[in-house]
């Protein structure tokens, strides 16, 4: 009971802290004040199953402002700003020293429309795919 309780306490701090500490690594590729063109696509809210972790659906909401992308996940009090993956179209990371990298990976569908988004941590092993549920 009480290694389930850790477990559920760990994947809640987890993602907490994935939400929380998007800071800047790499500039944004958007042309200044262009965030919202260059990432139209993106934009919207996501929702994620994580009753595996125990928290049960989660929503995230990414949004463009200035030439940055954000994300404000429901969990969150404050929005973070995500940064790109140099080379890599719509994928986004942290690194945090204590646990480790996140990427933030937006996926195509069927249509080729962007309505997924996966959020991965190996080390912690968190690997998650939300559904866009609102532009």
């Amino acid at each position: 009971m009480k290694r389930s309780i850790r477990k559920i306490s760990l994947a809640l701090t987890a993602w907490a802290a994935l939400m929380l500490i998007l800071a800047p690594v790499v500039p944004v590729l958007a042309q200044e004040g262009d965030a919202k063109k260059t990432y139209a696509e993106l934009l919207g809210d996501y929702e994620f199953d994580l009753a595996d972790l125990g928290m049960g659906m989660v929503v995230m909401n990414v949004y463009a402002e200035g030439d940055s992308l954000w994300v404000w996940p429901e969990t969150s009090s404050e929005p973070a700003e995500m940064n790109p993956v140099e080379g890599e179209k719509y994928t986004f990371f942290i690194e945090d020293d204590e646990e480790g990298r996140y990427e933030v990976i937006f996926v195509k569908d069927e249509n080729g429309k962007y309505t997924k988004c996966r959020v991965v941590n190996e080390g912690m092993g968190l690997d998650s795919t939300g559904t866009k549920i609102k532009q």
